[in-house]
């Protein structure tokens, strides 16, 4: 499993999960399924989504709103338990499918820990051995893949976003064009998109301080 989305302001974090076994490892090699920060199209990302979903065992995808993430940071949870948590109910989705999963393989987070908690609490998954590694979307195809599932999703939330409020970039706080857009809408509104917007970030306190 792997999330796309953790570093933007606007927009969801996604998790991608998929079960696979040799057979299915075999035809992901043949079609060139790899880490999805590889992919330079989300055209190329979208055909690759949907094949990984054809051709694995189970897959699951977890999103998690801007609001969500917000209302999580409101209630003491950080941005890593938040990811835990959705790691976990993607295994928990694919356990409900495949109860005989050896392994669970993730790429490297902060709050393992707490992941390996909730899946020793649950009948399901107690049994199925957590490998969390840096990078292991590069080691791991199953992990490769379900990045990107988790960029997909990422980037289809984005998209319907666009489509509601207009080009505002890339989403990230590294983004000129998106620091502006968030500005301008400030400026107009003065609220952000809750909806859309991490507003518990320390960015958009600053930028309320720079436009006050």
């Amino acid at each position: 499993a792997d999330e796309a989305g953790r570093g933007l302001i606007i927009g969801p974090m996604a998790i991608g999960a998929c079960a696979i076994d040799d057979s299915v490892k075999q035809k992901f090699e043949r079609i060139g399924i790899k880490d999805s920060k590889n992919y330079s199209s989300h055209n190329k990302i979208r055909a690759h989504a949907e094949l990984i979903k054809k051709e694995s065992l189970a897959w699951s995808i977890k999103t998690l709103s801007a609001e969500v993430l917000t209302n999580y940071n409101k209630n003491g949870l950080s941005m890593d338990e938040a990811e835990a948590y959705a790691f976990y109910r993607a295994i928990e989705d694919i356990a409900k499918q495949l109860p005989k999963i050896a392994e669970y393989q993730v790429d490297n987070f902060q709050a393992e820990g707490k992941l390996r908690s909730l899946l020793k609490e649950n009948n399901s998954t107690r049994n199925i051995k957590l490998i969390v590694k840096p990078r292991a979307e590069k080691e791991f195809i199953a992990v490769g893949a379900g990045s990107v599932l988790a960029r997909n999703a990422s980037l289809e939330e984005l998209r319907k976003i666009r489509t509601q409020y207009g080009d505002f970039g890339s989403g990230s706080t590294n983004d000129k064009k998106t620091i502006n857009w968030l500005k301008q809408y400030y400026k107009k509104n003065h609220t952000w998109p809750k909806k859309i917007v991490r507003v518990y970030w320390k960015t958009i306190q600053r930028l309320e301080n720079e436009i006050k």
